[in-house]
């Protein structure tokens, strides 16, 4: 790795040098590479941005943002993720070997940007074994574990739903004018940025299919919306006559209540016709 504190390929910060203290090179501190990178890689999803952001803000400058960059060393690294591994979270709770991960994940894009810009010659963070992150097993939600879970708070990280309680939860938002979003969400398997991207355009009620081809993301209070994260995300979905008849019901009460303009208006709107926030 560069050593030393000569400066290597400078170039001006953004935002008149307040958020990252002036020109960057390799003179420069990681905090201010950090900063840099986060306002100038224009590759990253606003979501993933939001992210990196957190893990910037909260993990990275207080362990790493004093150092220079060009004298961040592997060792440097271990030490914040072992000081990292040791704290608890607001629940009392270690942090997760799935968020040790996704951490060191954003450490990694950051100076593999600084090893393409010439400023280091290596990423210090290459290398670095970190506890592996247990794929959760989901669990059926059963009444027990929903005692468990009223009591102390103690629940599965996946739970899935037994097919009675399913039914007991469609039973009571039966009612309700997104009805047929709950629908899906439970027969069919789609997510809630899938659902509040879904138009009527993506859905062919003819041939009883459905495309999922985009998503709603909330970044920073406003809905944006992106293509799927993945290409198997990108996919066809059968439907069933069931879902077909309550699809066609939900687009004639849209007409009728005015909330439909054409095929690329959303499936599923609030009251006034503006997009289902994923998070609501």
């Amino acid at each position: 790795m560069a050593r030393g504190t000569s400066p290597c390929r400078f170039r001006a910060c953004p935002g008149s040098g307040s958020a990252c203290g002036g020109d960057i090179g390799a003179a420069c501190t990681v905090a201010q590479w950090l900063r840099y990178w986060l306002a100038t890689d224009q590759g990253i999803r606003p979501r993933t941005r939001q992210g990196y952001a957190d893990h910037v803000r909260l993990h990275l400058l207080p362990a790493l943002g004093r150092i220079r960059l060009a004298e961040l060393s592997f060792r440097d690294v271990r030490r914040m993720f072992m000081a990292l591994a040791g704290r608890r979270n607001r629940y009392g709770r270690p942090l997760a070997a799935a968020s040790l991960e996704r951490i060191r994940a954003t450490l990694r894009a950051a100076l593999n940007e600084a090893v393409r810009e010439g400023l280091i010659d290596t990423n210090p963070a290459r290398g670095l074994r970190l506890p592996a992150a247990p794929r959760p097993r989901a669990q059926v939600w059963t009444d027990r574990r929903v005692a468990v879970w009223r009591a102390t708070g103690e629940r599965p990280t996946v739970a899935v739903w037994t097919v009675p309680r399913l039914v007991d939860f469609l039973d009571s938002v039966r009612g309700d004018a997104l009805f047929p979003l709950w629908w899906l969400a439970a027969l069919r398997g789609l997510r809630r940025g899938e659902l509040a991207g879904l138009r009527w355009v993506d859905l062919s009620l003819e041939t009883a299919e459905l495309a999922v081809v985009r998503q709603l993301v909330q970044v920073g209070g406003r809905l944006v919306s992106f293509p799927p994260k993945s290409q198997a995300s990108r996919r066809t979905v059968a439907l069933d006559p069931q879902t077909v008849r309550l699809l066609r019901r939900h687009e004639r009460e849209q007409r009728t209540e005015g909330r439909f303009w054409d095929g690329r208006a959303q499936v599923f709107t609030r009251m006034d016709g503006s997009p289902v926030a994923p998070t609501t």
